[in-house]
């Protein structure tokens, strides 16, 4: 069995943390600049997940007609 553990860390620097101030996806952040670039980091992989869809190779790109 597995114990659980209720410390936290900064995502980006490591730091322990206890306030829950900086919470951006269920991560607790020491700050709200490392808050941020948390955001950035799960956002540009979250569209890097979607553009690769899966194959691994990204999505060749459409070109509007005009």
């Amino acid at each position: 069995m597995a114990l659980q553990t209720t410390e936290r860390y900064c995502p980006i620097c490591g730091k322990p943390v206890t306030d829950p101030t900086y919470d951006r996806f269920g991560e607790l952040c020491c700050s709200e600049a490392h808050a941020e670039a948390y955001v950035k980091e799960i956002r540009a992989q979250k569209i890097h997940a979607h553009a690769t869809a899966g194959t691994g190779q990204p999505l060749p790109r459409q070109m509007c007609g005009g």
